[in-house]
């Protein structure tokens, strides 16, 4: 029987019974799937530099998180605010119901820990009679200490040097890992959780923190303080039975909500590893999340530096060579292992003098846990297949389950020591620790699923802004790129839906008229909706004129209203003789006139004594007198302007007639020409919307947004809404068919979340590539082009790619955002829930 390693932790320190101290840093996951090789042997050197560099013992920990769909849901409740709260608890209770019942009541995401032995501090040198006296003296607290009693004493000034040599580690693990300390919950849910495997998740006592009592011991050189912490206080994070008597797993037993679980944890150990593996191609640590059930790792490695390592790989020669002479001494055929042994360690040899490399001296164990003896067969079956595929063999000792559940715990020793193995720097690199395949900000609303497992993907569309760790951006804008008919408006509305009743507000721009019916589908927002439908009807005369939108702004009427011209009579503003005329009369009519209009601007266009005013003037006339051109050119009454003071709002032009993305600009019908520059204002309108309540979230979604960037002053007002939503607490959801929209830098480098639907135009999946920052290869192509309906490449705030599967959960919302013809929707049944 072994006694429980650690006696002490405070922050991410630990500090264990047999005197030696630790430091554990989480490690954030990074992106791999989807990364060029080039871009992978980046990450490749990245890692072996780190475990060539740190020169400590180390601990890496890879585990699987099992996160309750309630306990999130109530975190998330707590960020609920505005006028729909009521709404969106229920909504809430159901979605806990529907995926407790669809994924069941957790779900999984791996967590990454390097754990770092720090340089014993240095201890003091006195006689031997000094310290006999001294023992004495401590009679018996020597006896208390030995005999498990009590824990040893920890001496402040031990604790603030080792502090001091944790924050050099901590250079070193930031700068090569971005890592950063855990706190102690992390460090009590590290120790807790592995007497809850295969039984659920292990709660963390809050608040709390082991304690300790503080002395004064008194020596000749004087006075120190010591703490002693309370042995049996650690212990409470061991509460729980193990038996061992299955030899090679556990079962574990536990006491969960007043009933007696079990669960059934087995541990495998590596017991060779191939000589040469291939990279990329042989992650053998990151194969683990390919896998239909969550496994743990331990890592545990010593470092030997050059020199050693060269005299141990010698020696090692030295044997296989007395092996091989004493084989033909007895006239014996020489073993091929021996054989092999004799050219592998030769040229390790060579290899270690030519790098001046560390050797590692690794044991890798990995964890499995299942409710019942059985699945706990089959998943250990699967494990040991997996990685044999790689030719790498793994063993479930028997009699050692209990001395490997222990390795598991932050702070402990290597118990078992029959599966060391001499690795490489690049051995250990190669099994791409870190590397992930999760998605999305573990926070905030369900929207979708992803992976083997299934692990549902949850977004706070706010949080880019919050400055958190390991963010790449910290822009709140998004994209929704792909062909017609992928999902990428069903998915943008999804998401939109369900900020609003976390308490953002919303303002959906709808070219197409194809969310009418929201007022009827969308019950959960009744009273706290205002869908707004602009037709040629008299009732909408003038509400997208410039000077109804900024009725209270004359400068951005000026500014709008003259974009407008300029895209209507194609003048540039390098035209020296037009466009100050264009300019002229718009600043004329604001100034001088009572109630300005942009009929009056024709107007005054039109009986200037100017030709060219005159020309222009009569130019714009011609898209005056099409059918819905009223709703651009007012008579300059605002007292009937529109109004976005509801939680949703929605602004639908049904009569518009926009072209085709591909319809080349200069073939443009009339129609087509005023539907697009009718972009122009309503842009401005989210602009405004936008630029109100800063304290308040706001999510503007731009349907058919290509609409507006196909132009200069489309891009122009599109890039402006964008930056300023950063500062103003604004998303711009921008839904278009094509990536190169986007591809602007002032445009794509203020896009936080992407999500690529399917696309098969070659030159559409460079573009989507590029905008994703992602290497042009056949296999990320692949990935997009073989995309079926709803589901779609995300790239989440932290730059991490992932294919996810869109899922509203519940057959109202479903029909309320599903655009496509009713025969195309009986075609593709998703399973959702009434």
């Amino acid at each position: 029987m072994i006694e429980f390693p650690l006696s002490y932790y405070e922050g991410n320190l630990m500090f264990s019974q047999d005197d030696s101290s630790w430091a554990y840093y989480e490690i954030p996951g990074f992106n791999y799937d989807f990364l060029a090789n080039e871009e992978k042997m980046s990450e490749f050197k990245r890692l072996e530099s780190f475990f060539w560099q740190i020169n400590a013992d180390l601990h890496l920990l890879i585990v699987p998180e099992f996160q309750s769909v309630r306990d999130k849901y109530e975190q998330y409740k707590e960020t609920l605010s505005g006028p729909v709260v009521e709404a969106a608890i229920h909504h809430i209770e159901d979605t806990i119901h529907v995926l407790e019942q669809r994924h069941g009541k957790e779900g999984t995401q791996y967590r990454f820990y390097v754990g770092v032995k720090l340089p014993d501090t240095d201890k003091e040198k006195s006689s031997f009679f000094k310290e006999a006296k001294r023992l004495f003296q401590d009679f018996f607290q020597f006896i208390h200490d030995k005999s498990g009693i009590a824990a040893p004493d920890i001496a402040e000034d031990v604790i603030l040097r080792q502090r001091k040599n944790e924050q050099r580690v901590f250079t070193k693990v930031a700068g090569r890992l971005t890592g950063h300390p855990i706190d102690e919950d992390t460090a009590q849910w590290l120790i807790r959780r592995n007497w809850y495997r295969g039984i659920a998740k292990a709660p963390v006592l809050k608040p709390w923190s082991p304690e300790y009592t503080v002395h004064y011991k008194e020596y000749e050189e004087g006075t120190i303080k010591v703490r002693r912490p309370k042995y049996r206080d650690v212990l409470r994070l061991t509460e729980g039975r193990i038996d061992e008597s299955p030899g090679r797993s556990l079962i574990v037993k536990q006491v969960v909500g007043g009933e007696d679980k079990e669960g059934h944890v087995a541990f495998l150990t590596i017991s060779n590893v191939p000589f040469e593996m291939n990279f990329p191609g042989d992650e053998y640590l990151y194969a683990i999340q390919g896998l239909d059930f969550p496994v743990e790792i331990s890592i545990r490695t010593e470092t030997m530096e050059n020199r050693k390592a060269l005299s141990a790989v010698r020696n090692k020669q030295k044997e296989l060579k007395d092996q091989d002479r004493h084989a033909q001494e007895t006239n014996n055929d020489t073993s091929l292992t021996v054989i092999e042994g004799r050219v592998e360690s030769q040229e390790l040899e060579a290899h270690l003098q030519k790098t001046r490399m560390p050797l590692l001296l690794s044991s890798i164990v990995l964890c499995v846990s299942a409710s019942d003896e059985d699945e706990l067969k089959r998943r250990t079956d699967i494990l040991v297949d997996t990685f044999d595929d790689m030719g790498i063999r793994l063993e479930q000792p028997y009699g050692d389950q209990w001395l490997l559940f222990n390795e598991f715990l932050p702070g402990a020793k290597r118990y078992v020591t029959d599966y060391i193995h001499f690795m490489e720097p690049g051995t250990l690199a190669g099994g791409m620790f870190g590397a992930t395949k999760q998605v999305g900000d573990g926070q905030g609303f369900y929207i979708g699923h992803t992976g083997i497992l299934n692990q549902p993907v949850y977004i706070a569309p706010n949080l880019a802004a919050q400055g958190i760790r390991g963010t790449k951006t910290n822009a709140l804008s998004a994209c929704f790129l792909g062909s017609l008919g992928g999902g990428k408006s069903y998915n943008a509305n999804l998401i939109t839906y369900n900020a609003v009743l976390s308490g953002a507000k919303a303002l959906v721009i709808d070219p197409k008229g194809e969310r009418g019916n929201w007022a009827e589908d969308l019950t959960a927002l009744q009273g706290h909706m205002n869908i707004i439908n602009l037709s040629s009807d008299p009732i909408h005369t003038g509400k997208l004129d410039p000077f109804s939108i900024f009725a209270d702004n004359p400068k951005d009427a000026q500014t709008l209203a003259l974009n407008i011209l300029t895209y209507y009579t194609g003048v540039r503003m390098d035209d020296s003789d037009r466009f100050p005329k264009l300019g002229k009369a718009v600043r004329e009519v604001s100034e001088e006139q009572k109630f300005p209009s942009m009929t009056a601007v024709v107007e005054h266009l039109r009986k200037s004594s100017d030709m060219t005013s005159s020309k222009l003037g009569e130019h714009m006339m011609t898209f005056k007198e099409l059918s819905f051109a009223n709703l651009l050119f007012g008579d300059g009454d605002t007292s009937n302007s529109i109004k976005f003071e509801t939680a949703l709002n929605v602004l639908m032009t049904h009569d518009l007639e926009l072209p085709t993305p591909e319809t080349d600009p200069k073939e443009y019908t009339l129609n087509e020409m005023l539907s697009v520059g009718m972009m122009l204002p309503i842009g401005s309108f989210a602009l405004k919307f936008i630029q109100s309540d800063r304290s308040q979230f706001k999510i503007v979604e731009v349907d058919e947004a290509w609409s507006m960037l196909n132009t200069a002053q489309g891009r122009s007002l599109s890039s402006r809404m964008i930056r300023e939503g950063r500062s103003m607490q604004a998303g711009i959801y921008l839904i278009t068919q094509n990536a190169n929209d986007l591809l602007d830098e002032k445009i794509k480098n203020n896009i936080g979340m992407k999500f690529a639907f399917r696309s098969t135009d070659p030159n559409e999946l460079q573009n989507v590539l590029k905008l994703f920052n992602l290497r042009d290869t056949e296999y990320n192509r692949s990935i997009i082009s073989d995309l079926e309906n709803g589901h779609c490449l995300m790239q989440d705030i932290y730059g991490r790619c992932a294919v996810i599967k869109f899922d509203a959960l519940f057959a109202d919302l479903d029909k309320a955002f599903d655009t496509r013809p009713p025969l195309e929707r009986r075609a593709q049944k998703e399973e959702v829930f009434v």
